[in-house]
């Protein structure tokens, strides 16, 4: 990971005995509120911590969005807020406390969509003809914008509609005209019953490669395709299929899904196209952010669909054929959504190559960012040599209070654990990226000020 350019002045970490300080407090509840970006990473972090702690975590489900968990949070009605977006003036409001951000995790904004006429392809899409299918310029699915992404990088169809192992799927990512990175996901579930056995893709009947699962939740396999047809298996049960396809892009009217509540990850989502044009506002708000604000979104009428939180805005997409919205990549992979046909597009990044949101192109985007002064990441969108970095990204915050209390050491010792062995841990199996290098050394400091007093 790069140095960032911008760094808290104070990056000392605080020290701490042998003993959490969180061991030396009575059993504590905390609980936190807002982003539905990490609703299956909290669901699953509260769940272990509390098992492994003596103190009770929960995050509210649905966790009510970005703009919520800020207001529960400047409101005193939660231990820590959950936002992907920056705290503005307005939401801290006369707030008496010092408080900071606690990045925690990373994860992939997808551009996911529905459309059964294409039978399993990819669908490859420049930030562009993005930004026109959701300012509602392009209508259809057979646009010419579409069509011509399309036909700028080799089409993969998987014919799987549904994996025969429970809670593995794949992303294929084609990084030249002979050569594609298959990514494998495994749930933690998975993960765990497959561990010690053999992912093995098939050129035809011919097994020509295999990869071990170990302890990572996501495994790359990088094939170089000279034949018509891969078969995925993991444990001898077949994963994914995927074909050279030509799919005939249909006369179809195009529905967009956006989230209707203040969200991070319309914030987030908003991002590139606003790096790509500014009359893109960021905001938390899809209704303000799109160009002509809430009066274009009333004039789109029913082809625009606003859903509260990323459950139902992603059960929209999947129940929807010819959708497309944004959502984390953990609601896209989930076994029930994708047997519907729910699934991520490629995005064409800023050195020119169609990439998948994988932990590891979320990873490499991420590595060149800047940080402010209470631990907020600010992204950069022209990184025009990293060919491997995939654009729509989010990184997910707690806000802290610094001020000793028995319930602020508790968020603390949660915080650090998170980012120094559940996050390294589960993450991948999640659907989420680890933090590392400069950005985990800053999240662990600005952890450690949690209810120390500083």
């Amino acid at each position: 990971m790069k140095s960032f350019r911008k760094v808290i002045a104070t990056t000392a970490l605080v020290v701490v005995g042998g003993m959490s300080c969180a061991t030396m407090v009575s059993a504590e509840s905390i609980s936190g509120s807002g982003a539905t970006f990490p609703q299956t990473f909290q669901a699953a972090a509260t769940v272990e911590y509390t098992r492994g702690s003596g103190h009770t975590a929960t995050y509210a489900n649905p966790g009510g969005g970005s703009g919520k968990g800020k207001t529960d949070f400047f409101s005193n009605l939660t231990d820590f807020g959950g936002s992907d977006s920056a705290v503005s003036s307005s939401q801290s409001g006369s707030t008496s406390f010092n408080w900071v951000y606690v990045p925690y995790v990373a994860g992939g904004i997808s551009v996911a969509y529905r459309l059964d006429e294409i039978k399993g392809s990819t669908l490859s899409l420049t930030i562009p003809t993005v930004a026109g299918i959701f300012d509602g310029t392009i209508k259809k699915w057979n646009d010419p914008a579409i069509v011509a992404d399309m036909k700028a990088n080799p089409i993969w169809a998987n014919s799987t509609k549904k994996s025969k192992y429970k809670g593995a799927s794949t992303l294929w990512t084609t990084t030249s005209t002979r050569a594609a990175t298959l990514t494998v996901t495994l749930t933690p579930a998975a993960l765990k019953s497959a561990k010690g056995k053999k992912i093995e893709v098939l050129e035809g009947k011919k097994s020509i490669k295999t990869a071990t699962v170990a302890s990572k939740g996501q495994i790359a396999i990088r094939l170089t395709t000279k034949a018509a047809v891969y078969t995925v298996k993991v444990n001898g049960k077949e994963v994914a299929k995927y074909a050279i396809a030509t799919p005939t892009l249909p006369d179809k009217t195009i529905t967009v899904v956006y989230r209707s509540d203040g969200s991070g990850t319309t914030n987030n989502f908003i991002k590139p196209l606003n790096a790509a044009n500014p009359k893109w506002t960021v905001n938390d708000a899809f209704t303000t952010a799109i160009p002509g604000g809430s009066s274009a979104v009333a004039r789109l009428g029913a082809a625009f669909q606003g859903q509260s939180g990323s459950a139902n805005a992603s059960n929209a997409i999947a129940n929807t054929n010819g959708s497309i919205g944004y959502t984390e990549v953990s609601f896209v992979t989930d076994a029930s959504r994708a047997a519907k046909g729910m699934a991520s597009a490629n995005i064409k990044n800023a050195a020119g190559k169609y990439v998948a949101p994988t932990a590891a192109a979320v990873s490499s985007m991420i590595s060149n960012s800047d940080v402010d002064a209470k631990g907020f990441v600010t992204f950069n969108f022209k990184q025009t040599t990293n060919s491997t970095a995939y654009p729509f990204v989010a990184v997910t915050y707690a806000l802290g209070r610094t001020a000793v209390s028995s319930k602020a050491i508790v968020v603390s010792d949660y915080l650090k654990w998170i980012l120094s062995t559940y996050a390294p841990a589960a993450a991948e199996s999640l659907g989420y990226a680890p933090l590392s290098g400069a950005i985990l050394t800053i999240a662990k400091n600005n952890a450690m000020r949690v209810g120390s007093g500083n």
